[in-house]
């Protein structure tokens, strides 16, 4: 069979999935210098306690900072007592280079600051020579303790705009024009002018080749049901975007195949839906009386509904091109393929029982097109596809299928049909003939054999001898869905499960509102090679951002995390073990200092790639990534080999340091139990200064380091220690690579092979190699002179280190920083008086990291009265 995401039977097959909607597309007109951005960038990365997800557009231009559990970002001089806006404006001003927006001619203006259950959020509208740009804002999330928890930053690369040559109200009158036109006659409609705005089309999706204009902006509104955003060009008076904001545009076609033998079961698109085809129905056209024909017309609509009440337009988003470059969602019923042996009575495929998604169209056998959660699961592998592209394997793949289990099911509740009843409320595919109590079940997974936790029984390890055939169903994507099934069910209707007692966030809904826009978010969050641990904390992260727009409460927010807690997504599954991820940390008293970052600048340009590695992914899966939207891989040949991915470029290890080199990566290569590996990925480390050429570094300390024996005479590694196997998704390794001080070294990846069977691959992603420098001691710090009100107290520093500097001083009051007290000298203040100063001294010195010392603190006095005779 073709290798498709299907709804219901398992395969051998797997699903490729491509693309995402995280990348935005257009050349910049004027980029931030690269070297502030690259400063930024590692200012982010020294001031983390732990890895960071960053993701880029396609300039590189870092899009989103984001702080993963267990990890910390500090932004330097900020605590608790800093104020919202000068935490995030400290934030901004420390990392803002990295998303491009210290460009001269460009601004940020202040939109609004709100609470959230984990701390606040601060919102940003980028201005470029003082207009607004239309989907130009940064988003400033900060904890409690004021530190940036995310930075997200959607801006234009604009710098300039021109005196407008067509006024207001000639563009107000052109606005109405657009407006009748479209909505026709009737009464004149109310017209908000809302100024004039920069519109680069990179950041709202219209052509880059329009090319950034600068607009006047209405809102015209008749009526309760229309409502249009109008933007005229004020250099030319046309009407660039006239754009319904209530409904959207929905096409569709559906074809029928008449349940016909005639298709190939091994094709990408066996039976294209197409103006060519033609078509049994499309878009506007009355019912044709076959009924799997009508209902995949309806529930169609149904599905795009949900969307469009969402903020997306389902035929814009997944539609296929049917011809002259028209989208329509496509849709193929009554599917069937040839028999794949006529010899045996019966063919297995005909008719065809189940659905699948093929990345252009849906595909449904006899039957399956009546049953709208099946259609809202389809179209949501669509979403997904184009969105965080989760891999279709292991944990990736299982919260691919529920996340279209629960949009499906979420369709389900806003389309009530007669058989809708409350025995099957929560199932999934209740109408689908032969299923009257569905195949899946939302809230208990169980009944069908499903894990509804991660420490479930039920939960499905697959390996290579599985039902004889290996991984028939990707590692249990549609077992292991239950998972995210049972989350999606607590958070909707609450209950007590696992020791939690949730109260649900849809009480007294039932079209299940909060819930549909808390997954949607979720899944346009998510990246292709997330598991349950990553979903749990993009949950709650897309529930705190929802509440800050005023669409979640605390208490929904609770009730996530709860429900995270009852699911136990942070655990790893206890069928499925991996060893803990390995940590980019330093020993007490050091702190990491990057020296190689991968995903930095152009990833491509870091290492030079052997014939079996490249950032496309491998064939079938795609760009599988732990963060971003790409990373390294290699397939794995059917013939013996080995293939290598090296540095580009030799790294200077600092002498008389500790320094490692840290990666992400994910595997399924071809095993044996008891730890045999047949084929294998191995890492070398080449000290660039001498003939020998690279070094095994199996030998040397690792965090999850290379453990399985590679045992095949074909194998050119055969009997050295490799990362073999099936790692069950992304893990974290750490190599010491202290042994290798003061030299310049290339370390690099390799795939070994031997001459017989493949499965996958590797991926490796963020990688870096960071050393360890310690502090300076700054010595002693005293806080000198009079603690009285309109004295000066003065820092002085004793016993600092021979070619260390003072780089910076803060004054402290009550241990809160004084904001504007940042030089050697403080003079006290009369609201000084009662209150404890002290001062941070701050010290650097060359291949060390900065050291600060407090002193004590001064309590001030007021001046002494004068008496008079």
């Amino acid at each position: 069979m073709p290798r498709h995401v299907r709804l219901l039977v398992s395969v051998a097959a797997t699903a490729a999935l491509a693309g995402s909607a995280l990348a935005v597309t257009g050349a910049p007109g004027s980029a931030a210098p690269a070297d502030a951005a690259s400063a930024a960038v590692s200012r982010l990365k020294s001031d983390a306690s732990g890895r960071l997800t960053l993701r880029s557009d396609a300039s590189g231009r870092v899009t989103f900072v984001g702080v993963p559990a267990g990890s910390e970002l500090t932004t330097p001089g900020v605590t608790r007592a800093t104020s919202v806006a000068d935490a995030a404006g400290a934030a901004l001003q420390r990392y803002g280079a990295a998303l491009g927006i210290t460009q001269a001619g460009t601004s940020l203006s202040p939109l609004s600051s709100s609470a959230t259950s984990t701390g606040d959020v601060a919102r940003y509208q980028q201005e470029v020579g003082g207009l607004p740009v239309l989907g130009g804002e940064v988003v400033v999330s900060l904890g409690q303790d004021r530190q940036p928890t995310s930075i997200l930053g959607e801006t234009s690369w604009a710098t300039s705009v021109k005196a407008a040559r067509v006024s207001g109200d000639a563009a107000r009158a052109t606005a109405v024009q657009a407006f009748e036109k479209v909505a026709g006659a009737g009464a004149a409609p109310s017209v908000t002018d809302q100024g004039r705005w920069v519109l680069d089309p990179t950041l709202v999706e219209l052509s880059p080749s329009l090319g950034t204009r600068t607009v006047h902006r209405f809102e015209l509104t008749r009526g309760a049901d229309e409502r249009r955003m109008v933007l005229v060009d004020d250099q030319t008076g046309g009407v660039l975007l006239d754009a319904d904001m209530i409904a959207n545009a929905l096409n569709r076609v559906v074809c029928d195949n008449a349940n016909s033998t005639a298709n190939d079961p091994d094709a990408e698109d066996p039976k294209p839906c197409v103006t060519s085809s033609p078509p049994a129905r499309v878009e506007g056209q009355a019912p044709v009386g076959q009924a799997d024909v009508d209902t995949a017309y309806d529930l169609a609509g149904a599905v795009s509904q949900t969307y469009a009440g969402l903020g997306v337009d389902l035929t814009a988003l997944i539609g296929r091109d049917i011809g002259g470059g028209t989208k329509a969602l496509a849709q193929t019923v009554r599917m069937c393929f040839t028999d794949p042996d006529p010899s045996v009575p019966g063919n297995p495929y005909c008719p065809y029982g189940n659905a699948f998604w093929n990345g252009q169209q849906m595909y449904y056998g006899t039957g399956f097109a009546g049953a709208d959660d099946v259609v809202g699961h389809e179209m949501t592998h669509g979403v997904t596809e184009r969105s965080s592209n989760l891999v279709y394997w292991g944990q990736s793949g299982a919260m691919n299928e529920s996340i279209s289990d629960i949009m499906g099911e979420i369709v389900d509740h806003q389309h009530v049909t007669a058989s809708d009843t409350p025995a099957t409320a929560w199932a999934i595919g209740e109408d689908v003939p032969g299923f009257p109590e569905g195949l899946r079940d939302m809230q208990d997974p169980t009944k069908y054999g499903n894990a509804d936790k991660t420490s479930s029984p039920l939960w499905v390890r697959e390996d290579i001898y599985t039902d004889g055939t290996g991984y028939p169903d990707q590692d249990g994507v549609h077992s292991n869905s239950g998972v995210g099934n049972k989350t999606f069910y607590l958070i909707s209707q609450g209950g007590t499960f696992n020791g939690q007692t949730i109260s649900g966030i849809d009480a007294g809904d039932p079209n299940l509102t909060r819930s549909a826009k808390l997954w949607l978010l979720t899944d346009q969050s998510l990246s292709s090679g997330s598991d349950y641990a990553d979903e749990a904390a993009v949950l709650e992260q897309s529930c705190a951002t929802l509440q800050a727009a005023g669409q979640m409460t605390a208490a929904n927010c609770e009730a996530v995390h709860q429900a995270t807690l009852a699911t136990e997504l942070r655990q790893t599954p206890l069928n499925a073990a991996q060893p803990a991820d390995a940590q980019a940390t330093c020993p007490t008293g050091s702190v990491a200092r990057t020296l190689f970052d991968s995903e930095s600048g152009d990833p491509a340009s870091k290492f030079v790639a052997g014939a079996t590695w490249d950032r496309a992914g491998v064939d079938g899966f795609g760009p599988v990534a732990k963060s971003g939207t790409s990373s390294w891989s290699s397939e794995e040949p059917a013939t013996a080999g080995r293939s290598s991915l090296v540095a580009a470029n030799g790294i200077s290890l600092p002498a008389g340091r500790t320094s490692y080199l840290y990666f992400q990566h994910w595997r399924l290569l071809d095993y044996d139990y008891g730890g045999v590996a047949y084929d294998a990925g191995t890492v070398e480390v080449d000290d660039v200064a001498t003939p020998d050429g690279p070094v095994d570094a199996a030998g040397l300390p690792w965090v999850n380091g290379p453990e399985q024996t590679i045992l095949s005479s074909t194998n050119p590694a055969n009997k050295r220690k490799g990362f073999g196997g099936d790692s069950r998704g992304y893990t974290a390794s750490r190599l010491d690579l202290s042994s290798f001080a003061g030299k310049t070294v290339k370390p690099q990846f390799t795939m070994n092979t031997d001459a017989s069977v493949s499965f996958i691959g590797w991926y490796v992603d963020d990688i870096t190699v960071y050393t360890c420098d310690p502090k300076v001691v700054v010595g002693k710090v005293k806080a000198k002179g009079k603690a009285v009100v309109g004295k000066k107290l003065k820092a002085k520093v004793t016993g600092l280190p021979s070619g260390a500097t003072i780089s910076g001083y803060q004054w402290l009051r009550d241990g809160k920083a004084i904001q504007g007290a940042d030089g050697k000298k403080y003079k006290l203040k009369r609201k000084d008086k009662g209150d404890k100063i002290s001062v941070i001294v701050t010290a650097t010195a060359p291949t060390y990291a900065p050291g600060t010392q407090e002193s004590g603190t001064r309590k001030v006095h007021g001046k002494p009265k004068r008496h008079h005779r």
